[in-house]
């Protein structure tokens, strides 16, 4: 490839934007659809800087480094604040959009398209269909099924998806040739396949650290069935959100990775099973606590 992305995997769809960016065929608008954490958002970073960079990409320039720090006056970002994308937030995208540019693209990087409300999605589709000159969406989805049809048919949708857990060991070791094997094996399954997360676990010490904790107290529960200590740690994860997501993960990969090795198979199936439906059941504001120690009680 031309550019540096310094992104682990993903080569079939980099070169397809490269590609598109080379051959002159740069579509107005992109769709990057594929799990949450895969990476989606630093390729729509990294393609940002590539187009509005007028020496290759070359990381160095006033213009790179505003791209990559979210302040470059013509790189729009919409970042997912959890929060859904309303019809105001549209037409404040929209007056950007008529703005005059300064640099070579006006470029948009809206995250997580499926938040936008009907409102804001049929607007939002007006802008799509006659895009000023020289304006480019770059959007993200973690589920292309959520997002209007009539949006899906006006842009180029690039699917990105989990990587092996062999590859990702592999490209963790070439990009991090000092750290501990047990530290990289532990990332990958963490990770689940997924490059961002990866990436983002290996360049922050204290999440690892947090990541790698929680994984002890996982692999305790598994080993010992002390009902006492697992409503001690309810306890404590049921008053942060954080801490509950980050649990659940972890409890999740490490079952499936006891089933692709084999052990207790049927068990740990029935207990992801149980896993989901606490989640479910968590979203519909049923009481965190009970939802959690019955799911303790579950564990095997």
């Amino acid at each position: 490839m031309k550019y540096n992305w310094s992104i682990i995997g993903h080569e079939k769809q980099l070169n397809l934007i490269e590609s598109d960016i080379l051959s002159g065929n740069i579509s107005h608008a992109y769709l990057l659809a594929g799990p949450n954490s895969v990476g989606k958002n630093t390729v729509a970073k990294k393609m940002s800087g590539i187009l509005q960079c007028s020496n290759d990409f070359c990381h160095d320039c006033p213009t790179c480094t505003q791209v990559e720090k979210g302040c470059h006056l013509d790189t729009i970002e919409i970042i997912d604040d959890k929060e859904s994308i309303k019809i105001d937030d549209v037409r404040k995208i929209i007056e950007r959009c008529n703005m005059t540019r300064q640099s070579n693209y006006k470029i948009f990087l809206i995250q997580t398209i499926e938040r936008m409300t009907t409102e804001a999605a049929n607007s939002f589709l007006k802008m799509l269909e006659e895009p000023p000159e020289r304006t480019i969406f770059i959007l993200t989805t973690n589920n292309v099924r959520a997002v209007l049809p009539t949006i899906l048919s006006r842009v180029r949708v690039v699917n990105f998806a989990v990587v092996s857990a062999t590859y990702l060991e592999k490209k963790l070791r070439e990009m991090y040739p000092t750290q501990d094997e047990d530290v990289i094996k532990k990332v990958s399954l963490f990770s689940l396949g997924k490059t961002g997360k990866a990436v983002n676990l290996m360049e922050n010490p204290e999440e690892l650290a947090n990541y790698i904790k929680v994984y002890s107290d996982v692999m305790f529960f598994l080993e010992h069935r002390n009902i006492t200590d697992r409503f001690s740690y309810v306890n404590d994860i049921a008053e942060d959100e954080g801490k509950l997501e980050t649990f659940v993960s972890i409890l999740s990969n490490v079952l499936r990775s006891k089933i692709l090795n084999g052990e207790n198979a049927e068990d740990h199936i029935r207990t992801i099973i149980k896993i989901d439906e606490a989640m479910t059941l968590i979203k519909k504001n049923v009481n965190l606590k009970l939802v959690l120690e019955n799911l303790m009680l579950s564990l095997k």
